[in-house]
């Protein structure tokens, strides 16, 4: 696993979820805001592209955060907002890694499938 340090997470992400709208008519459209963390963000590694293998994704980036002790659980249901001019749009989180070990950081790999 990479190792973060605490300098270099100074990118604010945004996690969230669509809900279903209140009123009579169908479909979901209301963001709520799940979870915001400050992050560090690179470039996939070779480990982080087998698993975007066989997945279409435009781009993809990694993000490193603090473990949340259960305060939020990162899902594949959950969207990604990253406050950077260049990484800008709706991330998907396609994969998750807890660091089982030492409980500190969660990697969650990230993939664009459409262009915004």
């Amino acid at each position: 696993m990479r190792k973060s340090r605490t300098g270099k997470m100074n990118t604010i992400i945004c996690f969230w979820e669509y809900q279903p709208h209140k009123g009579p008519e169908p479909g979901d459209e209301e963001k709520v805001i799940l979870y915001k963390a400050r992050a560090e963000v690179y470039d996939p590694s070779k480990k982080d592209l087998e698993v975007l293998n066989g997945k279409e994704t435009k781009k993809a980036v990694t993000v490193v955060i603090r473990d949340t002790r259960g305060s939020y659980i990162p899902s594949n249901k959950h969207y990604v907002e990253i406050e950077d001019y260049r990484l800008q749009g709706k991330w998907n989180i396609i994969d998750v890694r807890n660091d089982i070990s030492e409980n500190r950081f969660i990697t969650i790999i990230l993939g664009m499938i459409d262009d915004v």
